[in-house]
């Protein structure tokens, strides 16, 4: 049983494997970074475009809810800042979950690389201690 070891690859399969480990940690990085660029550009959006939306609604029309009731009629201008306001949450949470989305796959694929990495290591060591005993 004990002397049922697989037999070892060769150099050359270990330089493959290395090479496509590389491919898959490259692929995972830029997976990564278009998350970061998703999230990113979220907030951006949300800083800067629909917060200072909030603010410009509420401070031209405070007797008004977000849901759209009021006391009252209401204008065209209500409803065409309501209209701009209700658009954005679904961009944002596209935004962000787009983002986790990218941002786990590319962690998957890393996770990957480790695993092949991990599964190449004792061939690797039993050259590297092939050549120590030289």
């Amino acid at each position: 049983m004990a002397d049922e070891y697989p037999d070892r690859q060769s150099l050359a399969e270990i330089e493959a494997t290395i090479g496509s480990i590389k491919k898959m940690l490259a692929v995972g990085a830029v997976f990564a970074a278009v998350g970061y660029l998703l999230i990113g550009a979220a907030l951006f959006f949300e800083l800067t475009s629909f917060h200072p939306l909030l603010e410009n609604f509420f401070a031209s029309f405070p007797d008004t809810s977000l849901a759209g009731g009021s006391g009252g009629t209401r204008g065209g201008a209500v409803n065409a800042t309501l209209a701009a306001i209700h658009k954005w949450p679904s961009t944002l949470l596209w935004l962000k979950l787009g983002g986790v989305g990218h941002i786990l796959v590319g962690i998957f694929i890393a996770l990957g690389a480790i695993v092949r990495a991990l599964s190449v290591m004792p061939h690797r060591l039993s050259y590297e201690m092939e050549r120590a005993q030289e």
